[in-house]
């Protein structure tokens, strides 16, 4: 059977105190008896204000990010680069996930899995005490004939 899984960013967000100039990267890859594919998503550098969940910055288009036969279930490894800019030294956090999608069977029609990642992000020079958590939302669709 064919399917197609497809990656789509839904939400941004960030909490706390290091500032408002975000870019992050999401890198996925599927498995499948090996490595069957992957994707990425990187949204530019753009003001993100503390507390506020919106719209990902410049709509980024969904990626396809398997297709092919799925007979048991995919395992969906997501990695997501957070970094808050800043004029010398830009703050990087980093997050994993991974989770397993079923593969429905013919003709099943679609499944969808809505995940956050979230990393936490701390300002250099350490002595400033200053961190924050940047939160992407993503719906993950596997659409099988």
């Amino acid at each position: 059977m064919t399917c197609k899984l497809i990656m789509a960013l839904l939400s941004e967000s960030q909490e706390g105190n290091c500032g408002d100039d975000w870019k992050y990267e999401l890198d996925v890859k599927v498995f499948n008896e090996g490595l069957k594919g992957e994707g990425k998503i990187s949204v530019p550098k753009h003001t993100l204000d503390a507390g506020s969940t919106r719209e990902p910055f410049g709509s980024p288009e969904p990626v396809t990010i398997f297709e092919g036969e799925c007979l048991t279930e995919l395992l969906i490894r997501l990695n997501l680069t957070a970094t808050e800019v800043d004029l010398f030294m830009n703050d990087v956090g980093k997050a994993s996930m991974e989770f397993k999608m079923e593969c429905l069977g013919p003709g099943a029609g679609s499944i969808t899995k809505d995940v956050e990642i979230a990393a936490g992000v701390r300002e250099s020079p350490g002595i400033l005490n200053k961190n924050s958590v940047f939160t992407a939302g993503l719906r993950f669709e596997l659409v099988c004939d």
